[in-house]
């Protein structure tokens, strides 16, 4: 007769577990995806479709919880198709871009690379930049598939910028031209 309270306290004590699990509010797995203007990606679940008037702008993704007093979001992804740069050399493009950007005061360069994304070779560039009086730090991705360079650019403020890194490498890392 003891062991039927104690398989009672197991039993209930799993369930508690159980439900625990599964109401957690903050579930950081739930993700969306894009399938829209030639590209894919896959984006945090929290996160929403941001409008952008951003030059070349195909889309934008970003935290509807880091809005600023114009209705963007200080964190964000947004995926660019340069003009006129279809079967241009990726490397040139590149460097041609931040030859004159960096020549501003108020872009910072911060760290180069050069990575992988979706098996084609990318150029990564991390830099701060003041634009409208809000520092940002920024990582942007310059990838060329198809023949087609795309720059997949991301942004948080410095604060945030590398808590934000989960978030941006999840679109990188799923970014495809259909």
């Amino acid at each position: 007769m003891k062991k039927f309270p104690f398989l009672i306290v197991i039993i209930l004590l799993s369930l508690v577990v159980m439900v625990s699990g599964c109401t957690n509010n903050n579930d950081t797995n739930a993700t969306k995806k894009y399938s829209q203007n030639g590209i894919s990606f896959v984006y945090n679940g929290t996160w929403d479709i941001a409008n952008t008037t951003s030059p070349n702008s195909v889309v934008a993704v970003g935290d509807p919880k880091s809005i600023d007093n114009q209705n963007n979001p200080y964190t964000f992804v947004l995926i660019q198709k340069p003009n006129s740069t279809e079967n241009n050399d990726l490397y040139a493009t590149y460097a041609k871009n931040y030859n004159t950007f960096f020549n501003n005061t108020t872009n910072q360069r911060v760290s180069e690379a050069n990575i992988t994304v979706n098996n084609n070779p990318a150029f990564e560039n991390v830099y701060i930049t003041n634009s409208g009086g809000i520092q940002r730090q920024m990582r942007a991705v310059w990838v060329s598939q198809k023949g087609v360079i795309y720059v997949i650019l991301c942004g948080a403020l410095p604060s945030n910028f590398d808590k934000e890194q989960k978030n941006f490498d999840l679109v990188i890392n799923s970014f495809k031209v259909q």
